[in-house]
C-alpha cells in the first residue's frame, strides 16, 4: 500500500466515527434545547455548559459500548482493531464512566440553580457526588495505562491549564474593566470542562493517535 493509499484509508476509517459522533451529537443537543427551552427557558450559560455536558456523556457512552462490544466498536472507535478493545476493556470502562459522570455533573449544573429545573441543594450535592466519583474512577483507570498514556493525560492537563489562565483570565480582565459582562460561576466550569476536551484533542493528535490504520 502506498503512503497515498494509506493515508486515504485513514480518512475512510475516520469517516464513520465522525459522521456518527456529529448525528449523535446533533440529536441530543437539540433534544436538550427544545427540552430546556419549555418553560422561562435557561440562561445562554446553562445552555453551553448543557452542551458541554452532553458532549461528555455521549463520548463516555460511545467509549463504553465499544468496550462491552468489542467488533461493533472497533468500525466506531478510533481503534485498530476488536482485539485492541478487548486488551483497553478495563481501562476504557473506567474512562468512560468516569467521563459521563462528569458530563452529567455539568448537566445538572446547567439545570440546577434559579429557574433551573433541579433545586440548587441537590444540584450541588449530585454534582460533587458525580465529580467524586470520576476522580476515584481515574485514580483506577490509571493503574492500568502506559507511559504513553500518563504522559499525554499530564500533558493535556497542563495544556488545559494554560488555556484556562488564558482565557479566562483574558475574560476576567474584560470584566473588570468593564468591557463585557462578568464570567459566572458556571462559566468557569465549562470553561475547564472545555478546554479539557480541547487540549486532549490536541495532544492526541500531536502524537497521531487521532488518524489509525483500517481494521
Amino acid at each position: 500500500m502506498t503512503s497515498a493509499e494509506h493515508r486515504n484509508a485513514k480518512f475512510k476509517k475516520l469517516l464513520v466515527p465522525i459522521g456518527v459522533g456529529a448525528f449523535t451529537g446533533f440529536i441530543a443537543a437539540m433534544a436538550f434545547l427544545r427540552l430546556t427551552d419549555r418553560g422561562s427557558g435557561l440562561s445562554t450559560s446553562a445552555e453551553i455548559a448543557g452542551l458541554v455536558g452532553l458532549i461528555y456523556i455521549v463520548a463516555g457512552l460511545a467509549v463504553l459500548g465499544g468496550a462491552l462490544l468489542p467488533k461493533a466498536g472497533a468500525k466506531l472507535l478510533n481503534v485498530e482493531d476488536a482485539d485492541e478493545l478487548r486488551e483497553l476493556k478495563v481501562q476504557l470502562i473506567y474512562s468512560s464512566i468516569g467521563m459521563a459522570a462528569f458530563g452529567l455533573a455539568l448537566l445538572i449544573m446547567a439545570l440546577s440553580g434559579p429557574g433551573g429545573w433541579i433545586a440548587p441543594t441537590m444540584g450541588a450535592t449530585l454534582t460533587i457526588a458525580l465529580i467524586a466519583l470520576g476522580m476515584v474512577l481515574s485514580k483506577f483507570m490509571n493503574r492500568h495505562t502506559d507511559e504513553l498514556q500518563q504522559a499525554l493525560s499530564r500533558d493535556a492537563m497542563a495544556l488545559s491549564f494554560v488555556l484556562v489562565g488564558l482565557i479566562g483570565g483574558g475574560w476576567a480582565i474584560l470584566a473588570h474593566a468593564q468591557l463585557s459582562p462578568a464570567p459566572a460561576p458556571l462559566d468557569w466550569l465549562t470553561l475547564v470542562a472545555g478546554t479539557l476536551l480541547v487540549a486532549a484533542f490536541w495532544e492526541s493528535g500531536k502524537r497521531g493517535m487521532l488518524t489509525r490504520g483500517p481494521n
